[in-house]
């Protein structure tokens, strides 16, 4: 099993990221090119998960992201 890496910084592009402040995998961020929202779970319905990517997430200098797992 491949080990995950997490990131610290910018993601490359804009979009849902898995990221988190303590490396959980199915913690989604929303990256809008300037800054992380709230998390919000894979499983959340899509306006559930709208309600949180529209909140900045207080902790940005803690959030590390990961290569989407759903592209694989």
């Amino acid at each position: 099993m491949k080990k995950t890496v997490w990131h610290k910084g910018p993601p490359p592009e804009i979009g849902w990221w898995p990221a988190s402040t303590h490396k959980d995998e199915i913690m989604l961020s929303w990256w809008n090119g300037e800054y992380w929202s709230n998390w919000a779970y894979c499983h959340y319905s899509a306006k559930l998960a709208a309600y949180y990517a529209a909140q900045k997430d207080i902790r940005q200098k803690e959030i590390e992201w990961t290569e989407r797992w759903w592209l694989k």
